[in-house]
């Protein structure tokens, strides 16, 4: 045999283990993608049925606030007292963030905000926004308080969008604009 012949040998040997290294990657690599999808299906699935455990529980949880079993009676308690102070928390954080509830659906909005931007609800002024306008009136005599805002040329970002009835600038995630009450 010439040494040609050996270096087709050697050539044609080392192109098998090649391709057979490049098969094995491609299996590997086709196993570990269906192995990444069917965890990631597995995940879902069980955020699903816990997500099914929790309505349950919940349906249990206010069938038994109404006749308590003595064994739960600890859980029914510590469920309120925390629902109670979760309230609590909720209207001490919306006084700080200058915001009041939905009359309608209980969204957190603005407290100048004359319309729910969840549900479209119509939103009375508090009496410490009225007191504000009366007292800017009272300063100034030739002030005309007018219902509506003066509708100012905005143009919409990524972020936001622009309501066709009034003109103001609402954020993307609105269904209805704070300021009209027009459904996006």
């Amino acid at each position: 045999m010439g040494f040609l012949d050996q270096m087709k040998g050697f050539a044609g040997r080392v192109g098998d283990t090649v391709e057979k290294g490049a098969k094995s990657v491609s299996e590997n690599s086709k196993k570990m993608a269906e192995k990444s999808r069917l965890k990631k299906e597995i995940s879902q699935l069980e955020t699903e049925v816990n997500s099914a455990y929790a309505s349950i529980g919940k349906v249990f949880f206010e069938r038994l606030v109404v006749n308590p079993e003595p064994e739960c009676q600890n859980a029914v308690d510590a469920i309120a007292s925390k629902n109670a102070r979760i309230e609590q928390l909720n209207r001490i954080l919306a006084t700080l963030e200058d915001k009041i509830s939905c009359p309608n659906c209980g969204a957190g909005i603005n407290k100048t905000q004359r319309f729910c931007d969840k549900c479209g609800a119509k939103v009375e002024f508090i009496e410490e926004v009225k007191a504000d306008v009366v007292e800017e009136v009272k300063v100034e005599e030739t002030v005309e308080v007018v219902d509506e805002k003066p509708v100012e040329t905005v143009t919409a970002t990524a972020e936001t969008k622009v309501c066709s009835e009034c003109g103001q600038t609402a954020d993307i995630n609105q269904m209805f604009c704070e300021h009209c009450g027009k459904k996006f």
